[in-house]
């Protein structure tokens, strides 16, 4: 049997997923913020039968590997994902007295009166292991070249730490080697 092709997966089922907040405003402005998302990420891995290979949270952005492992169903966790954090950062922001953020958020098309994410998300199949490793890595320096801090593992909203100590973070974790 030929060795060839070993950097594939069989299975076309883990991507990396980008999604950003409407215009690329920095809503997560503190940790009730941050667990909202964390809430609502772990939530979805729940029903979605899923695994959290690697994440970054960022103040305007948010950086997931899924690994599915049933049916694949990335459209469905990203609408349930949208659809509950909108509400809860816009009351987040509403209990704050964030009234210029409210007012840059305020969209009044089929309904909906606040856009806080924008509208697509990008999901790309991962089916190469050299592939997984760069988008991780890419993952775990995205709060060092935003000058967040000075070490990625100092990001706790990060799945860095937990790839460098073992340790779990804010959101559990299934490391890249159980997969590959």
């Amino acid at each position: 049997m030929s060795t060839r092709k070993r950097d594939i997966f069989e299975l076309f089922n883990c991507f990396f997923i980008t999604t950003t907040f409407n215009d690329w405003l920095k809503l997560l402005l503190e940790d009730k913020y941050y667990f909202e998302i964390i809430h609502s990420i772990d939530f979805c891995l729940k029903k979605y039968k899923a695994d959290l290979i690697a994440y970054v949270l960022m103040p305007n952005h948010i950086h997931l590997i899924l690994f599915y492992n049933g049916k694949t169903e990335v459209s469905g966790f990203m609408r349930d994902f949208k659809k509950y954090t909108s509400t809860r950062i816009r009351q987040l922001l509403e209990e704050d007295g964030k009234t210029k953020i409210l007012e840059r958020l305020r969209y009044n098309i089929n309904r909906q009166k606040f856009k806080v994410w924008k509208d697509r998300f990008d999901a790309v199949i991962i089916r190469h292991k050299n592939v997984l490793i760069t988008k991780i890595k890419y993952i775990h320096n995205n709060p060092v070249k935003y000058g967040l801090v000075e070490r990625e593992e100092e990001w706790k909203y990060s799945s860095s730490s937990f790839y460098k100590t073992g340790k779990q973070g804010v959101l559990s974790i299934k490391h890249a080697g159980e997969i590959i």
